[in-house]
């Protein structure tokens, strides 16, 4: 921090960096799972930590409890010495009496996260306040991407020549705080300060060597699993819409506490939806299920991730996706007490939508790499998203839609979605690809509010169900045929003609949408569930 500002009041902006990288270094769910409860509102606890340990600061003075006090107190109250503003986008943003306590803070920070996380770095970026808050806001971002820009990836010491080290992170291995090693039957392996720091977050209660086995529907061919990453689209650009002209502190911090928990409880809500959709199902899925089929990994505001049971995976993200349609990020009455937009002009402006991606993984495939491809699955979605032809009138300003991709994980190297679809995907005897994922899913809450629906009709969800339940249905076509079928796209489509009028010599009867949407549908009907029981 600059020197020139320990005596004034400054603005600082916290970021986490590396926690997506953190929380899937390891393979192994327990760490993983104690990962994501470790950094949940890592900041917050670390502040509120931070000000309890310490002997010289009147506690009442530190305000962190920004969903309850009235956003208002530092600047009435001269006694204040800092006040949370709001959590939002992964980034906290306080406001400090004077540059000398937000330095002290810092480092208390900083020393947390290394006793805490190991291996995480905090970003902090700090400028002098003043009354404008459009200013301060856009200068903060301005400096936190020079310290991004310049700020080294430091990691504690690494390994001495005699010493042991973590295969999958490289840190020393060690006895934690007085922990026995963990033995296994060949002999006694270490863990490493990380590893023993995310397993003490794993909930006691529960036996992580169980979790992936209650999810399954069944060992060995049927142990496949669903791993989804969801993430809302155009986040930044709408919060931009809405505060660029909220210039006073009052009405832009209130604005932006409201925009911050409504992200968190609209998002919250819609997974909240999706694994009632998912316990619903269930029994259709797994008989003598031990537990639920679903399971939360990440949930900080629009970045969702969970895992659930491969048949439930299709179903369980339509419904998440349609449920964001339901909420908005904004209402204009939550400031001001002026005439409402309409509700079509409201939602076009403030409604949400996200993008999933989904990997398909067997319980033993490597988890992180299975994270890195259902990231890369939802990244492909959102491209398509993007594009004109898909956005709302055609035009740069409009709205996305909600889409989703998947991809089978038989090989790593699946994580470069793109290339991975080029060699395996490719028609042999033409340029066009087998695919036509991703999918967008058609929200009736839409039919009536832009053109996002009409636009993406040929990428409608709808074909690729449609296409899923008659390959299913083995009065359609026998199992085996639709393996065959399924093959013959390897070959190029006119092996896939010669065996569609093969088919058809058969009297068997065909799905009414284009041969070219086959293919997404076969690939996985084995592992999808068919027709949900009302």
């Amino acid at each position: 921090m600059k020197k020139e500002l320990e005596n004034k009041e400054v603005l600082a902006m916290y970021d986490v960096r590396g926690i997506q990288d953190y929380i899937f270094r390891s393979n192994d769910l327990q760490e993983i799972i104690g990962a994501s409860n470790l950094v949940e509102d890592i900041i917050i606890t670390g502040l509120q930590q931070v000000i309890i340990s310490s002997k010289e600061w009147d506690k009442n003075g530190f305000l962190t409890d920004w969903e309850n006090d009235n956003g208002n107190e530092f600047q009435e109250n001269i006694d204040i010495k800092m006040q949370v503003l709001f959590i939002g986008g992964g980034n906290a943003y306080i406001l400090f009496r004077n540059g000398e306590i937000c330095s002290q803070v810092n480092k208390k920070m900083a020393k947390y996260m290394l006793e805490h996380t190991y291996s995480l770095n905090l970003a902090v970026a700090v400028v002098e306040k003043t009354d404008n808050y459009k200013n301060d806001y856009e200068r903060i971002h301005i400096e936190m991407r020079r310290i991004k820009a310049r700020m080294p990836e430091t990691k504690p010491a690494g390994v001495l020549p005699f010493m042991a080290s973590d295969s999958i992170t490289g840190f020393p291995l060690s006895v934690y705080k007085g922990r026995k090693m963990i033995k296994y039957e060949d002999g006694t392996e270490y863990l490493c300060t990380e590893s023993w720091l995310k397993r003490e977050h794993f909930p006691k209660e529960e036996n992580a060597e169980k979790i992936l086995d209650n999810m399954v529907t069944g060992k060995g061919d049927n142990s496949t699993l669903a791993l989804i990453h969801i993430d809302g689209n155009n986040m930044g650009k709408r919060l931009k819409e809405i505060m660029e002209d909220k210039e006073d502190y009052p009405q832009a911090i209130a604005t932006m506490r409201s925009i911050s928990k409504n992200i968190r409880d609209g998002f919250g809500e819609c997974f909240k939806v999706c694994e009632k959709y998912v316990d619903e199902v269930s029994d259709q899925i797994r008989k003598d299920r031990q537990g639920r089929l679903i399971r939360k990994i990440i949930l900080a505001g629009d970045d969702i991730t969970f895992i659930c049971n491969a048949q439930a995976a299709i179903g369980a993200v339509e419904t998440f996706l349609k449920e964001t349609c339901e909420h908005t990020l904004f209402w204009e009455d939550q400031i001001s007490d002026e005439e409402k937009l309409k509700e079509i002009e409201n939602y076009k402006k403030y409604g949400l939508s996200a993008c999933a991606g989904i990997a398909y993984f067997n319980s033993h495939f490597p988890f992180s790499d299975a994270y890195r491809v259902a990231e890369s699955c939802c990244s492909s979605a959102k491209k398509r998203a993007k594009t004109l032809e898909n956005r709302e009138s055609g035009t740069k300003d409009g709205n996305m839609g909600c889409f989703f991709d998947y991809q089978l994980c038989g090989n790593i190297r699946a994580e470069n979605l793109e290339e991975y679809r080029r060699v395996h995907y490719r028609l042999t005897d033409e340029e066009d690809c087998m695919i036509r994922r991703p999918y967008y899913v058609c929200s009736s809450r839409l039919d009536n509010i832009g053109d996002l629906n009409g636009r993406n009709a040929k990428y409608d969800s709808a074909i690729l169900r449609s296409n899923i339940l008659y390959f299913k249905d083995e009065g359609n076509l026998p199992r085996s045929q639709v393996k065959k079928l399924r093959n013959s796209y390897a070959m190029g489509m006119r092996e896939v003609d010669r065996y569609i009028t093969f088919l058809e010599s058969r009297q068997r009867r065909l799905p009414v949408y284009n041969k070219y949407y086959w293919y997404d549908a076969l690939e996985i009907a084995d592992i999808t569930l068919g027709k949900e029981k009302k």
